[in-house]
């Protein structure tokens, strides 16, 4: 089964733990973190195949997460999927303009987390 590494990042615990439990009963590694600054030293310490990253979070937003690993060369070509309950176009819009390759609305299924990671992983 995979091993692939899937970084989540999302500062509400328990969307966090719900999602690693889905990807890890897929067989995926999942490392989980709750702010921008965490997840960019966990880019620092592993690297990663996938990463899903919520928009609305404390202090910086996932946006800007977007914005710097598609900005370092050695992280640019890591598949982003975000995953917010901001859910008007002009959001979505901006969060594929960051950098994103895929946009889920909250709640998501386990159905579509498996898919998303799936096809991003496929490209």
């Amino acid at each position: 089964m995979s091993q692939q590494r899937i970084l989540v990042v999302d500062d509400e615990v328990s969307v966090a733990e719900l999602f690693s439990m889905m990807l890890e009963m897929e067989g995926y590694r999942v490392r989980v973190v709750h702010d921008v600054q965490s997840a960019k030293t966990a880019l620092e310490e592993e690297p990663v195949d996938l990463m899903f990253v919520d928009i609305m979070m404390p202090e910086a937003s996932g946006l800007e997460l977007c914005r710097y690993v598609r900005g370092e060369p050695n992280l640019e070509n890591i598949p982003i999927v975000i995953v917010s309950a901001r859910s008007q176009l002009e959001e979505v819009h901006e969060g594929l303009e960051a950098g994103a390759d895929r946009y889920l609305l909250k709640p998501v299924s386990k159905r579509e987390l498996i898919e998303a990671v799936q096809e991003a992983l496929a490209d």
